[in-house]
């Protein structure tokens, strides 16, 4: 009795071993069906060749001569067994897709309902945290503005606000990613690739000049595509932003938006910095992961980005490519 209640609160309370029995079942549901169907063909074909036998004995005492009566009810026989293993084979094909597709369903439901909470979690913990950031930051910002601040406090407090807007753009980070989750959300309209890319490149200019580099845009016109506006903003926005904060002074940023074949828009970012090593490109599109430490510390970030830059791009059935080599460069 004990182990029986063992049993049914684990089938309640713990999704992967539900999951575990109810695949066992379905196995089980799917051989009984796979039985049946073999079953009942078996005696639908005993049937139907039984009745063309009798039928054949018919015609022949009806008949002057017995000569075709062997040849006729083999030819029948024949025919009725080829139509009932065709109904058979298509039968067992058709169950088996639908289990398979039900199993995969019911396989997959733990992990798509796990990914699905964590991301709702995470935002919804993002959305908490924003708020008393928001007024750290105003309180630091505040107290900036006193004169009787000592330099090495008004160093630290700038050095705080730095941070936090840091963690403020982590936290925005998190929150497009929980967005993600439901990308039918996302409202599409016909969008100038290149008017978008000029807003960014304008918006990120500053921040190229105080770090001595050179960022030029190539764009040809009526470069339209079927998107969210938004979405192609932070697609672009990520894409430079790592690309100046990769790149040492005096360097060069290039990007070009141009069409491309199969009625297709190519957005091209090329940059002269570090480099991304052979190893990491594999996994640069993983949520969090960071590259070579000893070449990226001090360059900040999240290691979030590129992982939402490629989820936004999926969302608009796009592809990306990176070619990258330690000091020589990366071209996405």
């Amino acid at each position: 009795m004990e182990s029986a209640t063992v049993w049914l609160n684990s089938y309640r309370y713990d999704p992967f071993f539900r999951t575990e029995i109810n695949v066992i079942g379905l196995q089980v549901a799917f051989g009984l069906v796979i039985l049946g169907l073999i079953g009942t063909a078996y005696s639908l074909l005993y049937h139907d060749i039984s009745l063309a036998i009798l039928q054949g004995i018919r015609d022949a005492q009806s008949a002057t001569t017995l000569q075709n009566l062997g040849p006729s009810i083999i030819a029948t026989t024949e025919s009725i067994r080829t139509v009932n293993l065709i109904g058979l084979i298509g039968s067992i094909i058709l169950v088996t897709v639908l289990f398979g597709y039900i199993i995969a369903r019911v396989t997959l439901a733990p992990a798509r309902n796990a990914l699905s909470s964590q991301k709702q979690f995470v935002g919804n913990i993002a959305h908490e945290v924003r708020t008393p950031l928001s007024v750290i930051k105003t309180n630091t910002e505040v107290a900036l503005l006193e004169d009787n601040v000592s330099t090495d406090m008004r160093e630290t407090l700038m050095s705080n606000i730095e941070e936090l807007d840091r963690i403020s753009e982590i936290i925005n980070n998190l929150l497009s990613l929980s967005a993600l989750v439901r990308p039918e959300r996302m409202e599409f309209a016909a969008v100038d690739m290149s008017g978008v890319a000029t807003d960014v490149v304008q918006k990120f200019s500053q921040l190229a000049r105080r770090n001595e580099q050179q960022i030029t845009l190539r764009k040809s016109p009526d470069c339209r595509v079927w998107g969210n506006s938004t979405a192609l903003t932070q697609i672009i926005g990520n894409l430079v932003k790592n690309a100046i904060v990769y790149t040492p002074r005096g360097g060069h940023i290039r990007v070009t938006i141009e069409p491309a074949p199969n009625n297709q828009v190519e957005l091209i970012v090329q940059d002269s910095g570090i480099g991304i090593a052979r190893k990491d490109l594999f996994r640069i599109f993983e949520p969090f992961y960071r590259a070579d430490p000893s070449r990226t510390k001090g360059a900040g970030g999240s290691g979030l980005g590129l992982a939402i830059v490629s989820e936004l791009i999926k969302t608009h059935q796009g592809r990306i490519t990176i070619r990258s080599a330690v000091g020589r460069g990366t071209t996405v």
